[in-house]
């Protein structure tokens, strides 16, 4: 995975070197000096450009809002300073993903949005994108996905469900690799064994028939070692509802690595994945997981392949597949998150009596499309 890779921690030598306020004052001087190539009607000479830092675990993201003279509209720009992996540049990667998806992907389907790329600072690791609103699908379906209300009264959340699983084929559409990929049972793995291994749930409170299942069927993959062709794309990485925002009636996504020739199954899985172990507390008790897990996970994977020319059984064991292996990594990184941040005792407690509730029956939904798909094309 790519967070495992040695990086060039810019973002951290920047911050540790000088104060927020420091950073701040050096990021509004760029897009002073650039405002013009932004929004050439803008008279730079009487603008206010206001900065805040928003934290980030791997990069850091700053948000700029810019007024001009006595006028009431105001830009919001969205400044991100990105780490230097080993093999790729992120900030460099997005940037042009961006560019590359701005104009192309309302042509493609109609609804579907990126926000506007302005600038890449390559001294800084940094790029520059404008807002594209503040209406986010994780809160709304928080909100709305509520075991208060009947399945009568959902339409618009699935529709939204529906947004997200249209841009993720149009994403996809359009940075398709020629060349499609064999499933490879050691590559898919090595993929996920590395961060965290599947049977360490054995020291947990799973039931011990979850644990023996999850083996037996991770075991079961290598009968499918080449068997089937995955289509490739760019990656998004992190593709989930807390990166998708709803605003105006559109789908609009952010923060959209864009690694090429990777399975359509990393997004699809991801997304998956986050749908059902979305944490609802404190605020949310009443949150529906069993129709997250089953509902609006089918309407996401009938949406996305509606005129693939996908064959469906194996379209939807290769979503499940890669969405057990994101559960398995979602678990193991909100109990690690726990442990390195209070304690490893208060991590152990908080996996044993949250997220083991949380996370058992999605395995086991995963476990069981999988099993029956194998069976049936094997």
């Amino acid at each position: 995975m790519i967070q495992n890779a040695e990086t060039q921690s810019n973002v951290q030598a920047i911050e540790r070197s000088l104060t927020k306020k420091d950073v701040i004052a050096i990021l509004t001087q760029r897009l002073q000096d650039n405002l013009n190539s932004y929004y050439p009607d803008l008279d730079k000479n009487r603008t206010l450009i206001t900065g805040k830092s928003l934290g980030g675990h791997v990069a850091s993201t700053y948000r700029f809002e810019i007024k001009s003279g006595n006028s009431s509209k105001k830009y919001i720009i969205f400044l991100k300073l990105c780490p230097i992996f080993e093999a790729l540049n992120p900030a460099l990667m997005e940037y042009q993903t961006l560019q590359l998806l701005y104009h192309k992907m309302p042509l493609i389907q109609e609804d579907c949005h990126v926000p506007r790329p302005l600038d890449y600072f390559p001294d800084l690791h940094a790029y520059a994108m404008e807002s594209v609103g503040t209406k986010n699908l994780r809160e709304y379906l928080l909100k709305n996905n509520s075991r208060l209300r009947g399945d009568d009264s959902i339409n618009e959340l699935l529709d939204l469900v529906s947004g997200s699983a249209n841009w993720l084929r149009a994403f996809h559409k359009i940075t398709m690799s020629v060349k499609s990929i064999k499933f490879n049972y050691e590559a898919f793995i090595k993929s996920f064994v590395e961060e965290f291994d599947y049977r360490s749930l054995s020291n947990f409170r799973f039931p011990k028939s979850t644990v023996d299942r999850l083996e037996d069927t991770i075991k079961s993959l290598s009968s499918l070692n080449g068997v089937f062709d995955m289509p490739c794309a760019k990656w998004h990485w992190d593709y989930t509802p807390g990166h998708i925002f709803i605003d105006n009636n559109k789908i609009s996504v952010i923060d959209i690595l864009g690694l090429d020739n990777t399975p359509i199954y990393e997004d699809i899985g991801h997304f998956l994945s986050a749908l059902t172990s979305i944490n609802n507390l404190p605020f949310y008790l009443f949150f529906d997981f069993k129709r997250a897990k089953d509902r609006l996970c089918n309407q996401f994977i009938n949406t996305y392949f509606h005129d693939t020319g996908y064959q469906k059984d194996e379209f939807v064991l290769l979503s499940n597949i890669y969405r057990l292996k994101y559960l398995i990594i979602y678990f193991s990184g909100q109990y690690k998150m726990i442990s390195q941040k209070l304690h490893p005792l208060a991590g152990s407690a908080f996996a044993n009596l949250r997220l083991v509730r949380l996370f058992n029956e999605p395995i086991l939904q995963a476990i069981d499309e999988i099993t029956k798909r194998i069976k049936k094309l094997i």
